[in-house]
């Protein structure tokens, strides 16, 4: 019996250490999840300022678009205007 509970022990003691590597395991991919996690925050931080800029730039372009094609308008009719005046 006594090597039955030699056996026992020695398995138990066993089964402890892997369950201390596994923690030990475990605790350093926490570490690694939590260094991730936080990259992922900065880089979606840094994404929304990005698009942010992008929607102003946009709305400016279009803004500008918009007012350049009014002077393209205003030359033309203007252009048209003296070619009549000139032709009397």
């Amino acid at each position: 019996m006594s090597e039955h509970g030699a056996a026992l022990q020695t398995y138990n003691q066993e089964l402890v250490k892997c369950l201390e590597e596994l923690k030990n395991k475990r605790n350093a991919l926490q570490v690694i999840i939590e260094r991730e996690e936080n990259e992922k925050m900065q880089l979606e931080k840094n994404m929304k300022v990005i698009q942010d800029k992008l929607q102003s730039c946009n709305n400016k372009l279009i803004q500008h678009i918009r007012i350049r094609n009014n002077y393209d308008q205003t030359i033309k009719e203007t252009e048209v205007g003296f070619k009549k005046y000139f032709r009397y």
